[in-house]
């Protein structure tokens, strides 16, 4: 057995190499042309000009997961890796293998993720998949303890060609959550403050979301911002699920500045309440 490609006789790369790829679209077509009794376990994502209605698997999750956010999902037994096979979305418009997830206690609106990439460990596979856009449940036909069956609506954000006169408006709330996240970062950390705001100051903390979350977005994406926020900020996963829910981005815009409210009364609260000893 040679280790050249018979037709270039470049060197073909390790399997070890080949093994920590993410799982994309080719790689999907190729085993389903090689395996075809695979075909119906697999699921394609239609176009975004398709009609509402369209019926896919959808993971349910202990926490709903927000647009742009990333998350790692552990398979670590065979089953695990089952279930994910058959649940995997086959997205021709974006040549991607993708998943559906929804907040299993509140099964109104969820998150289509695309995978990024696979990492197989010792104690099982690693999933990295990155939230892209939301969609609305019409009706659910199946339901199981780890999944539902479902038809969705997909929803999209605007297309620059969709601007509206709201554009200029949306900048300047990002602009004030912007201006939030930098006075955090250039405040000293304190201990003093609840354990639910504790670490929430500082240039470190900022460097520290940034490696998991990706760079603060500018206020001139306001849309970018607002999922950032909502992933950073010390909230539940009600009020995240909320924002999920809510369409207008001024809507989810002005929500995000409301935690940002209520998490300045707190420090303030505990600022007073600490001069007054």
């Amino acid at each position: 057995m040679t280790n050249s490609c018979p037709i270039c006789q470049k060197r073909l790369p390790s399997y070890q190499f080949i093994q920590a790829q993410p799982v994309t679209f080719l790689i999907n077509r190729v085993l389903l042309e090689r395996y075809p009794a695979d075909q119906s376990q697999k699921s394609w994502l239609p176009p975004s000009t398709s009609p509402s209605g369209t019926e896919i698997p959808i993971n349910l999750l202990d926490f709903p997961l927000l647009p742009s956010q990333i998350l790692r999902i552990p398979m670590r037994t065979l089953q695990n890796q089952v279930i994910l096979r058959n649940h995997l979305l086959v997205c021709p418009e974006t040549q991607s293998l993708q998943l559906a997830v929804l907040y299993k206690f509140k099964a109104s609106v969820g998150t289509i993720a695309k995978i990024t990439s696979v990492e197989q460990r010792e104690n099982g596979t690693l999933i990295t998949i990155v939230g892209m856009d939301r969609f609305a449940v019409l009706k659910i036909k199946q339901t199981t303890e780890d999944h539902v069956v479902a038809e969705i609506e997909r929803k999209f954000e605007q297309t620059e060609s969709e601007h509206t006169t709201d554009d200029l408006s949306s900048v300047k709330l990002a602009t004030r959550i912007h201006s939030f996240f930098i006075h955090l970062a250039q405040s000293a950390p304190s201990r003093s403050f609840s354990n639910h705001v504790q670490g929430l100051l500082g240039p470190v903390w900022l460097d520290s979301v940034q490696t998991m979350y990706g760079p603060l977005p500018s206020p001139e994406d306001p849309v970018g911002l607002c999922w950032w926020s909502a992933a950073v900020l010390p909230v539940g996963n009600h009020e995240r699920h909320v924002l999920l829910e809510t369409n207008g981005l001024m809507d989810r815009l002005g929500l995000i500045l409301l935690w940002i409210q209520d998490l300045e009364s707190q420090w303030t609260g505990r600022r007073e309440a600490e001069e007054s000893e």
